[in-house]
C-alpha cells in the first residue's frame, strides 16, 4: 500500500483483547452483540470468540458470568435504562449502546462490582465501539440509575 491510500477492510488489524477483566467485558460485549443478532448463539458465540483471541480460563469465565448474567436479568435491566434513558425508547436507542448499558448494569447489580468501575469500563467500551458522543449517553444512563439505587459514587 502506497501513502495516502486507504486500506482494504481485510488488511485492518484486528486489535488483540487483553488477557484481564476489560478484555472480559470486551468479549462479553461482542458475544452479546453476536446474541443479539443470532439469539440462542451466545454460548457458541463465547467460545468462538474467546478462542480466537486466546483469552485465559478466568478471563473466559468472567465473561460468561457477565453474559449469564444479562441474560438472566434482561428484562429486569431493560426496564431500568427505560427508566433512566428519559426521552429515549429502547428502540431509538443503538443496538451496541443498548447492549454495553445491559452488561454495566448487569455487572454493577449482579456481580459485585463497584459502581464506579462498571461504569468507566462502560464508558471505555463506548468509547471504542459506539459513536463519537455515545459515551455520554452510556455515562448519563448509568449515573442515573446508580443516584436511583443509591449505589457509592
Amino acid at each position: 500500500m502506497t501513502e495516502g491510500e486507504t486500506p482494504e477492510l481485510a488488511e485492518l488489524p484486528d486489535p488483540a483483547l487483553p488477557d484481564n477483566r476489560h478484555g472480559a467485558r470486551q468479549l462479553a460485549l461482542q458475544a452479546l452483540y453476536w446474541e443479539a443478532s443470532s439469539p440462542g448463539d451466545g454460548e457458541r458465540a463465547l467460545g468462538e470468540l474467546g478462542g480466537q483471541a486466546g483469552l485465559s480460563a478466568p478471563t473466559c469465565e468472567f465473561a460468561a458470568q457477565l453474559v449469564g448474567t444479562v441474560g438472566r436479568h434482561g428484562d429486569e435491566l431493560d426496564q431500568l435504562v427505560d427508566g433512566a434513558a428519559s426521552h429515549w425508547r429502547q428502540d431509538r436507542i443503538a443496538r451496541i449502546d443498548g447492549i454495553i448499558l445491559r452488561l454495566a448494569l448487569a455487572e454493577m447489580l449482579h456481580c459485585g462490582t463497584p459502581a464506579r468501575v462498571a461504569m468507566d469500563e462502560a464508558i471505555e467500551l463506548a468509547k471504542t465501539y459506539s459513536g463519537a458522543k455515545s459515551y455520554v449517553f452510556v455515562n448519563g444512563v448509568l449515573d442515573a440509575v446508580a443516584r436511583q439505587r443509591g449505589l457509592p459514587l
